[in-house]
């Protein structure tokens, strides 16, 4: 016995150029099970079950702006000072002992 089962879902692009396209995602599942004939364990044959998805999915393309650019650059170089003024910190701290006694003398 073979049994097929199909989901489908409705599916929108919208485009920046304004261009719509509405299609269909689907998936599809398998299932194979040897029926011996006379077992009163299921009919052989194909079967399909379809199933068509109550909810839809909207894919939206949008641009951010320049400010969004600027601020993922300027999180980018802090967090590399950041790190490597914690590196350059426990290097130093290696260095010397651990201790602060150097530091007075």
């Amino acid at each position: 016995m073979f049994q097929y089962y199909l989901q489908v879902v409705p599916t929108v692009f919208r485009f920046l150029n304004g261009t719509t396209i509405e299609t269909f995602q689907y998936s599809v599942t398998e299932h194979t099970r040897h029926v011996d004939p006379g077992s009163n364990r299921g009919l052989p044959g194909v079967f399909f079950f379809y199933e068509v998805s109550a909810l839809h999915v909207e894919f939206e393309e949008y641009r951010r702006g320049w400010t969004h650019f600027f601020t993922g650059v300027c999180a980018a170089v802090g967090g590399a000072f950041t790190v490597m003024g914690m590196l350059d910190r426990s290097l130093f701290e290696w260095k010397s002992g651990g201790g602060g006694e150097q530091l007075l003398r």
